[in-house]
This record gives structure tokens, sequence and C-alpha cells, in this order.
């Protein structure tokens, strides 16, 4: 409660400003129990936003006066001083390092992104999720930017700064998948390998700009072989032993090849309808985060003999998939196939299941997924005209087989009743 009786439920309620801060300077945290003082600490990490939003401004501010001194007018140029970081530097003894970043801050959030600085002006965000926002969308024009941020602020406030970071990827991403492949291309061009010696004496040794399916493949290997060793009794921690294997591998020192790699893996989360090159919606390496579609069909395509795991979702996100990347589909998955279609699924066709071919809708050198739900009962003969020039096939629902010729007509087949 407050000194003078007032419960701090009322915190809660109450804009970030003036009257807040009023009031959290009147709480006697003494007489508070633990539940109470959490809700006075989420009012003051609201408040302390809000200072950090008015820091914001007064500081790009600062940037458009023009020389003077304590008596010259409120006057201001257009355009920013060059040197407006050090006069910040100065007041706030900073580093030129720590002026630069603030006055950063403050240009990209006041002026390009005016609804990340109002959203830490009223608490609902704080700075390092407003500078996730600006980090995220820096690469994009300022309207895209902004419609990102839209799309995004309502939820920011609920999300961890790596969730957020990971949201905005995907919605970059999916925003403009041209312009995302267009500005990975030349993030690869830069890729290296950086080294140096640690203040403790130790040193780093570390690839940047590296391409995503071939990082998580190595960090799986490494995984599975420190995982491997300290099953056999290693006594060093497994980030110890992953720390040594990276150098003994880089070094050609020889580790233990006889842990097959496979039992360790990569997941690669995929939309169905990237996979039958439908759309560009992002798809995600577990653990990694959100990758562009043209390469999870890819990797879906190409990683047969690789550590990797699938799961394939639907447009409503629901799995309808999970397992090794693999070509013939495993015998319980064959047979709820056959026992949900009962007969080739061509119409009017009354082939058992039990004689016919389990088929690929989408082929499954087209990146079609080994799933109940990309797989369908054919005979051979209506298998082969599946394939003939001018028929397509499609699987809208799993069971569901919607057939056009090649003069263009459409027949669907629907699931059999039992």
């Amino acid at each position: 409660m407050f000194d003078d009786g007032i419960d701090v439920d009322v915190l809660a309620g109450m804009p970030t400003g003036t009257d807040l801060a009023t009031a959290l300077a009147r709480v006697d945290r003494a007489a508070l129990n633990g539940f109470e003082l959490i809700e006075v600490a989420k009012a003051i990490y609201r408040q302390v936003a809000h200072y950090q939003a008015e820091l914001l401004a007064t500081v790009a501010e600062i940037a458009y006066c023009p020389p003077g001194n304590e008596t010259s007018p409120a006057q201001r140029t257009d355009h920013p001083a060059e040197y407006a970081a050090d006069e910040v530097r100065l007041a706030l003894t900073l580093t030129r390092r720590a002026a630069d970043m603030l006055m950063g801050d403050a240009y990209t959030l006041v002026e390009r992104l005016p609804a990340v600085h109002q959203a830490l002006r009223s608490g609902q965000v704080d700075l390092a999720r407003a500078r996730v926002l600006d980090q995220e969308t820096a690469a994009l024009p300022e309207p895209v930017a902004r419609e990102m941020v839209d799309l995004i602020l309502p939820v920011a406030g609920e999300l961890t700064t790596g969730q957020l970071r990971i949201r905005l990827r995907r919605l970059v991403i999916e925003a403009d998948p041209s312009a995302a492949a267009v500005r990975q291309r030349q993030a690869l061009a830069r890729r290296r390998v950086e080294h140096g010696l640690d203040t403790d004496g130790t040193a780093t040794l570390a690839g940047y700009h590296l391409p995503p399916d071939k990082a998580a493949t190595a960090a799986a290997r490494i995984d599975t072989l420190a995982a491997a060793a300290k099953q056999a009794g290693d006594t060093r921690t497994l980030d110890e032993l992953r720390a040594d294997l990276y150098l003994d591998i880089l070094n050609g020192i020889p580790t233990d090849s006889s842990t097959p790699v496979s039992q360790g893996g990569v997941e690669l989360v995929v939309p169905l309808a990237v996979l039958a090159g439908l759309c560009q919606q992002a798809g995600q390496i577990k653990g990694w985060g959100p990758v562009l579609a043209e390469i999870a069909a890819k990797l879906a395509d190409q990683q047969r003999e690789w550590p990797w795991r699938y799961t394939v979702v639907g447009d409503d996100g629901v799995v309808v998939g999970h397992g090794r990347l693999r070509r013939r589909p495993p015998a319980g998955m064959a047979a709820l196939v056959r026992a949900r279609d009962r007969t080739c699924r061509a119409p009017g066709c009354r082939t058992p299941a039990h004689r016919a071919d389990l088929d690929h809708t989408i082929a499954w050198q087209d990146g079609g997924p080994t799933t109940a739900a990309n797989l369908g009962v054919l005979c051979r003969h209506c298998h082969g005209y599946k394939h003939s020039d001018g028929v397509t096939l499609t699987q809208p629902t799993p069971g569901t087989f919607t057939w056009t010729t090649r003069l263009g007509h459409t027949y669907t087949t629907t699931p059999e009743p039992p």
C-alpha cells in the first residue's frame, strides 16, 4: 500500500508519467507482501521504459540544436549536427561508443519507428525489446519496417526478446521472400572465420554468415559426438566436450567415428504448401529460427542421408507428419493409408488397397513428404494415368483426392465409409 493507506492494485491501471511517478514515490515497501511487491516492480519497470523514451526524445531533439549557450533561443536546424553525440557523451560521461548507440536509438525509435517509441513511452515494451524491433527491421525500407512493427507490437510486450526476434524474422522473410533471399546471398558473400585472444588468456574461434543448413548439421554432429563420449564415461562437461571436439575436428585429430551421426539430428519444420511450391512461407530449423522457403524445400529434398528430421504442418499449423526424411513409408503409416482409402482413389476404380500402389500425391522428387496426408492408394493402371501428360492429382485434405483430366474436367473422390 501507499504510505497513506491506498492499495497498490491501482498501479496496474495507471498510465506511465507524472501520476505514476508520484504514486510510486509514496509506496511503503515494508508494508507490502510478495504479491504486492511484484505489482510495484511491474509498475516501476513500465515507468523506467517511459523515462527511457523521454531520454531518447530529448537526445533526438539535441541533435537538431544549433551552436549556442544558456541564453540562446529555442531554435532547430533542418538536419542533425555531425557531432551531436559528443555533446551527449560529455554531458552524461559516456564512452563514444555508448553515446553513438544512444544517438542511434534516438534516431531509429523516434524518427524511423515512432510506433515503437510510443510503445516504449507507454511502458508497453522496454528498451531491449525496442532495440530488437529496430535491429530486425533495419534492412527493410521504412514503410515496410513500420508495417512489420505494427503487426507485432500488440504482442511484443508478452514475448521475451528471443521470442520476439524469432517471430519478427519470420514476418520479415514472408513480407518479401525475394528481398530476404537477396539479403541472405549478400550476407553469405561476407562469410568469414574470426579469431582472437580473450581477456582471460583464452581464445575465440568463430564463423560468421554461414549457410544455416550446413551450420546446423555441423552443430548436430558435434552434439552427437559429445553426447556419445559422455555416455561412454568421459568426465568432461558437455560444453567442454563440444569445444574440444570442435577443435579436434578442425585440427584433423581423429574422433570416435563409430558413433553414427544419424543418432543426433536437426529438425526442420516446413509447411506442406512450401513442399508443393505453392507459397513462400518461411520454414524453421528447430533451435535456430526461421529460414527461407527455398532453403526449407531444398533441405526436404536433399537431406535424406543427413541427420535431419522433418515436421510438416498444414495451412492451419497442425502437424500432419513427423519423422526422418525418407521415401518409403513405415509399415504403420502404409497400413493406415490403406485402411483409410480402402480402394484405388481414382474415380470409379474398385481395385482393393492391398493390391494397389502407395503413391506420393506430391512426388517425392518434388519435395513431397512421406506422410499420410501426402500418400494415397492407386492401382497400377491409375498410377500410370496420374503421371500422363495433362493429368493432375491433389489431396486437399487427407483421403480426399481431386483429379483434373487432360481435357480440364475435375473429379473428386472422398474416403468411403467403413
